[in-house]
């Protein structure tokens, strides 16, 4: 076996590794993301219910909302402002607002996290695509492959751009420009390589 076939056969073995645990970090997200949605809409139909709950606990000292929204005991997540500081200019939310804030507050964000998990879940999906085809091809210097490669990392950096802002999003670009060059070299080397045999 020559050298090339060496590095050939190591790169397909570290694709099914990384295929095999982007589909285990898939499954397990998707599972989660489905749980933060059932439990989201569970807070919004509780209402009045999950409101006093809370209220039980700020009384027993357990959660404090005093500075923050959302600090417990064991955890601290600082949820933006009190319930009692939203307004709503729709009166039926309004309404809901003033009867069960707590409900409305904490379901949107356990709802939010199960929206964004799902998106992970997806990009996850994306990238196992990709080393699946990698695995597939004779080589990892083909056009299909330099394709979903660009792809997906021009979706992660649109999602750095939406989620953590511009600084992370040009670095994303700049990954993906880089990443795309090399490929693109390596296509050519091989094209050289396949006519020289």
């Amino acid at each position: 076996m020559n050298e090339e076939n060496v590095k050939l056969a190591k790169i397909k073995k570290s694709c099914r590794i990384g295929k095999k645990v982007s589909t285990v970090l898939f499954v397990v997200l998707l599972v989660g993301a489905v749980c933060m949605l059932i439990y989201g809409i569970k807070v919004f139909a509780d209402g009045k219910k999950f409101d006093d709950q809370i209220t039980s606990a700020q009384a027993a000292g357990i959660i404090s909302t005093s500075d923050e929204f959302g600090s417990a005991s064991a955890v601290n997540i600082n949820l933006g402002s009190l319930p009692s500081t939203l307004h709503s200019d729709i009166p039926s939310v309004q309404a809901a607002l003033d009867d069960h804030p707590y409900s409305i507050v904490y379901g949107s964000y356990i709802t939010f996290a199960g929206v964004v998990m799902i998106i992970i879940s997806v990009m996850l999906l994306l990238v196992r695509s990709v080393f699946a085809l990698v695995e597939k091809e004779a080589t990892p210097f083909t056009a299909k492959v330099k394709k979903r490669v660009t792809i997906i990392l021009a979706v992660i950096s649109a999602l750095f751009l939406f989620t953590a802002g511009s600084g992370l999003a040009l670095i994303g670009a700049l990954v993906t420009w880089a990443v795309n060059a090399i490929i693109d070299y390596g296509i050519s080397l091989q094209r050289q390589y396949d006519e020289t045999l």
